[in-house]
């Protein structure tokens, strides 16, 4: 008699910590997912403050704007993004701040915001961003000439 309670205890405990673990892992899945969200909105969010800084032309009040958009944008970037996204992320900074305004090399431009898109793509969803790669997709991008 003693041991039939014996294993049912042992069944309880068991069940009991298989639904522990289960909990555990859905909510280890669900705080991913926002992580996840967030830093896809974070990723939209520098490419609108890009986009802005290429449509805002010889406007002062735009470019203004546009710079200050991305600048918080920056700093919430910094915060969730992976190291490659900030690499290339700073790679692109240094594009902006060593070009003149008004005289800028598209190509380059695009080269940088293309390898931002794959460093944001293999952060979010690594096995859909390496079918991409291999497959040696670029990005386009609209940049209206600047006057």
């Amino acid at each position: 008699m003693l041991e039939y309670w014996i294993v049912v205890t042992i069944g309880v405990i068991v069940v009991i910590a298989a639904l522990c673990m289960s909990y555990l892992f859905a909510e280890s899945r669900e705080l991913a997912l926002v992580r996840s969200r967030y830093r896809l909105k974070v990723y939209e969010e520098l490419f609108h403050a890009v986009t802005d800084l290429n449509v805002a032309g010889a406007d002062a009040y735009k470019l203004d704007m546009a710079k200050r958009r991305l600048a918080h944008t920056l700093n919430r970037l910094n915060l969730v993004a992976s190291g490659d996204v900030l690499k290339q992320v700073n790679e692109l900074l240094e594009f902006l701040n060593e070009t003149p305004s008004g005289e800028y090399d598209v190509l380059r431009q695009t080269n940088i915001l293309n390898s931002i898109v794959h460093a944001a793509r293999r952060d979010l969803d690594p096995d859909g961003a390496r079918v991409l790669e291999e497959a040696g997709f670029r990005f386009r991008f609209y940049a209206p000439p600047r006057t």
